[in-house]
């Protein structure tokens, strides 16, 4: 049987007003359909997700409860048959042309095992926030300074989970990073200068409201590896999470980003 190039694979749960723009930069890409298999893996969703998704022409889904983000991932990846996979969540969707641009990578870069391409983040009203550039994973970034996966931006090939195995479903939060510290033990990232997905920020997304739950895995994560308490990279972990009761207060938190944008420093994320 000839695999298909790529297999996407988006957990959902009551995400309808997503999908759909979700599903369209997919079926957008102008590549032949036999090199592209998507599989939406629903939550059972309550919103009509359901009744959509029986009615989608070139998608293979499932619809059923599951374990949390990483279960759902991992069904998916599980049942993804492509050469590579791509995890795309439903408020994320491929970048025009990425497919292609991916093609011309691997050509480029045969024996890499795992890409990293840039990202445009939007904002809550639709508006470009920024450009994530795409970077090569390491571990001394990874368990020191620089902690962000541009996750939907990251194609894997499939042997690389067969390796290093799924996700850790006992990891609810950064479980891409999690993920990616024990992927980049064996394997190197390439980095592309290209923009291969882009990212829509969400109110009430994991990311969103869980920020903090990241970073205790980042914490985690270095105690697993044995990282120093006394780096550097320690101390900006331990220094957020104990900020963290102080960014609900949203008048202390609006005054502290002026005085940072005084400094020339851009805030992470826009306050809600």
């Amino acid at each position: 049987m000839i695999r298909p190039l790529v297999s996407i694979v988006t957990p959902a749960l009551n995400c309808g007003n997503c999908l759909p723009r979700n599903l369209a930069s997919v079926h957008s890409q102008g590549v032949p359909p036999e090199e592209i298999e998507h599989w939406i893996i629903d939550g059972g969703s309550t919103d009509g997700t359901q009744d959509w998704l029986r009615l989608q022409p070139g998608i293979k889904y499932i619809s059923e409860k599951d374990h949390g983000l990483s279960d759902a991932v991992n069904k998916g990846i599980q049942r993804a048959s492509g050469e590579w996979i791509v995890w795309l969540n439903a408020d994320d969707e491929l970048a025009p042309g990425a497919l292609f641009a991916f093609r011309d990578a691997i050509a480029r870069f045969p024996g890499t095992f795992i890409f990293c391409g840039a990202q445009k983040v939007f904002s809550y009203d639709g508006t470009l926030e920024t450009i994530t550039e795409g970077w090569n994973y390491n571990l001394r970034d990874l368990l020191g300074m620089r902690t962000s996966i541009i996750q939907a931006s990251t194609f894997v090939h499939r042997s690389v989970y067969e390796k290093v195995g799924l996700l850790d479903v006992n990891c609810r939060y950064a479980m891409d990073y999690e993920w990616t510290v024990r992927a980049v033990h064996r394997y190197s990232c390439q980095p592309l200068p290209v923009v291969l997905t882009h990212y829509h920020r969400r109110r009430g997304s994991i990311m969103d409201a869980h920020m903090a739950a990241h970073y205790q895995t980042f914490l985690r994560v270095r105690r697993r590896y044995e990282r120093s308490y006394f780096a550097l990279a320690e101390w900006r972990i331990r220094f957020y999470l104990m900020a963290e009761p102080f960014r609900r207060i949203v008048w202390l938190r609006r005054m502290v980003r002026r005085f940072k944008s005084l400094l020339g420093f851009k805030p992470l994320h826009p306050i809600s």
